[in-house]
């Protein structure tokens, strides 16, 4: 089963936010938010780097994702292949 992060819907309340999750962060705050439920998708982190909120470390200096959604994969419906 294809999460529904992947199908481009908001973990949160399953929107179709694609251009939100494909998008990144604004230039000017650093965040990116759901339309419909206010999720934050996208945060700049310290670092520099863009991380969305289904990654659990950031990819550049493997800190804490501050906005990482959480180990429950089925309230937030980020299930991989194995999960299933």
């Amino acid at each position: 089963m294809e999460s529904v992060i992947k199908q481009g819907h908001c973990a949160y309340c399953k929107t179709s936010i694609r251009p939100v999750i494909e998008a990144g962060p604004h230039s000017k705050t650093g965040a990116k938010y759901c339309p419909n439920c206010g999720a934050q998708i996208w945060v700049k982190h310290h670092c520099g780097a863009n991380i969305r909120y289904e990654d659990r470390y950031c990819p550049k200096c493997g800190e804490a994702n501050p906005i990482y959604l959480g180990n429950d994969p089925e309230y937030y419906a980020d299930k991989t292949n194995n999960e299933e």
